[in-house]
């Protein structure tokens, strides 16, 4: 299949060209060979075929911004002239950034203030997504996780992005996919192989395929351990299955009001054939995989896709507790707002509700914006990657027992309540699904001051005056 590639002159963040490292800081080379642990799914809109690129690696970015398509050559004859895809109507919006650099001299982009401009922007995206609906191509990396020698097959761990048709800006808003897709795989001989889906989760929007006579792949291990702050390399693959190889840092920031709550983040930046790439720790082992996103770019840690794997293996199926939740980690406010919890609350450690959906049980029992959550099934949480840990716990327990996703379960969190200066333990009955997590945002009471809560502890600061 051929496909159009950017070109040069193409806005940086969107093509994630890679700048060279120091190579004192560089880990040793990763394997470039045809058994490379990094295969490259791709993918076409409704009828046409859907295929995929292979590779991993990371760059710069944070805040979501549309990702970049990657589209089919198109015939001029047909057209009536020979203007590229990305010519007038069809040409893609451009992002309003701005470029900041840093004190080495490092180059980032992020949005403009402009919120304006920013709304029309993702206006017009959706209006060109329309235009391209049904020829636009799905193009993810991927990682090899498992041989199976027996039956001479690799399992390759990628992004569920690869068979989404629908994908809009508001992570928690739902999103279409059809898993009937055909993906095939790029390999880096030239060999194109057809692989087949054996598991998507639509929420933590992670997929495993399957790829036939593909025994000689080599493989790399997801480590469940990570910590906010360590160096990690970033790997992937561009349109041209060039390699992406890049030395990054986990940044101590919380996920934007429309993006899911488990993401963490890299500066990055990666092009959108990024997504499903990986994110490696010091001693080579996957310690996240990588989602394109702006003005960040996002990844899952392994932790999660371990839990949501054996989960998988182990009942056909997932199952994850919904409270209607949009969070935030206290650790993330900086020292003094910390100290000031701590030494006023006895609070040092926790999650902040940014904002609650409607009608949900938690609003229904009082939680409000700016609450801070410091357990969850009498588990102390400081952050959202434990409370996913912890609720994941709790969707296996209830398939031990039954695999009825229809009824609800018992979720018990610590809470303190900053308006009443106090704390409680509240159990929620809420539904389990293994699909996304849907948030009805029509109160404007259940929103935060400012983004993600932040500004909750700060009123409170100005009301406990001692």
């Amino acid at each position: 299949m051929e496909v159009e590639s950017r070109g040069p002159e193409s806005n940086p963040i969107r093509r994630g060209a890679v700048s060279e490292d120091d190579p004192a800081k560089s880990p040793p080379r990763p394997p470039s060979d045809q058994g490379s642990p990094f295969a490259s799914p791709v993918r076409r809109g409704k009828e046409e075929t859907s295929e995929s690129d292979s590779g991993s690696a990371r760059r710069r970015k944070r805040k979501r911004f549309t990702e970049p398509r990657v589209l089919p050559a198109r015939d001029s004859a047909s057209s009536g002239s020979d203007s590229s895809a990305y010519s007038s109507p069809l040409r893609e919006p451009k992002a309003p950034v701005v470029t900041l650099t840093d004190e080495d001299g490092t180059v980032s982009y992020v949005f403009t203030d402009d919120k304006a401009a920013v709304d029309k922007y993702y206006n017009d995206v959706e209006k060109y997504d329309a235009k391209m609906d049904g020829k636009v191509i799905n193009q993810c990396t991927g990682i090899v996780v498992e041989v199976d020698a027996v039956k001479k097959s690799a399992a390759i761990l990628t992004s569920a992005w690869i068979i989404c048709t629908k994908k809009p800006r508001d992570d928690w808003t739902s999103k279409a996919y059809d898993p009937k897709t055909k993906v095939n795989v790029h390999m880096l001989d030239g060999s194109v192989l057809e692989c087949r889906l054996m598991y998507f989760s639509k929420h933590y929007e992670i997929a495993y395929f399957e790829i036939p006579q593909a025994s000689q792949l080599q493989t790399l291990s997801l480590e469940p351990n990570m910590e906010f702050d360590q160096d990690v390399f970033l790997l992937a693959r561009d349109t041209d299955l060039n390699l992406i190889y890049k030395r990054d840092k986990v940044q101590l920031v919380d996920p934007c009001e429309h993006q899911h709550n488990h993401y963490q983040f890299v500066h990055g930046p990666i092009p959108e054939c990024g997504t499903g790439g990986a994110l490696l720790d010091l001693s080579g082992k996957i310690v996240g995989m990588l989602f394109y996103t702006l003005p960040l770019v996002a990844f899952i840690p392994s932790s999660l896709i371990l839990k949501c794997s054996i989960m998988w293996q182990r009942f056909g199926q997932l199952a994850r507790p919904q409270l209607g939740l949009k969070l935030g980690t206290l650790g993330f406010l900086g020292i003094p707002r910390v100290e000031f919890m701590s030494r006023n609350f006895n609070i040092s450690s926790g999650l902040i509700v940014g904002e609650i959906s409607a009608k949900c049980d938690a609003e229904k029992l009082g939680i409000r914006a700016g609450d801070v959550i410091f357990s969850c099934q009498k588990k102390h949480v400081s952050s959202i990657i434990q409370l996913e840990d912890v609720l994941l716990g709790v969707g296996a327990e209830h398939l031990e027992k039954s695999n009825d996703l229809s009824s609800k379960v018992d979720v018990e969190i610590g809470v303190f309540h900053v308006r009443k200066r106090k704390k409680s333990d509240i159990i929620l009955r809420v539904e389990l699904s293994d699909c996304l997590e849907v948030f009805q945002s029509d109160d404007e009471d259940a929103k935060a001051v400012g983004s993600k809560g932040e500004e909750a502890p700060a009123s409170a600061a100005g009301e406990a005056k001692p």
